[in-house]
């Protein structure tokens, strides 16, 4: 797993979060990005992102989750 950024970010309702990747590689293939998520600092809720939609991580495990708006987004980014 890797963590692309340092800082905390926070989203629109001010919750920290930090995004995460989690990388694969196939033999001795070259790595490449599989599940990119956030983890929220407070609550330790995971989503991960698939397609445009970020999704409880509990979806990976077989769950039929809804995917939540609004969170692993940077208020500033958004603006």
């Amino acid at each position: 797993m890797r963590v692309p950024q340092t800082t905390l970010s926070r989203d629109a309702q001010g919750r920290e979060f930090v995004p995460f990747a989690v990388d694969i590689r196939y033999g001795k293939g070259k790595w490449q990005t599989d599940t990119v998520g956030c983890a929220y600092r407070t609550s330790g809720n995971l989503f991960v992102k698939i397609g445009d939609a970020y999704y409880p991580a509990v979806l990976l495990l077989g769950k039929q989750v809804d995917p939540v708006a609004a969170v692993c987004q940077s208020a500033a980014a958004r603006s």
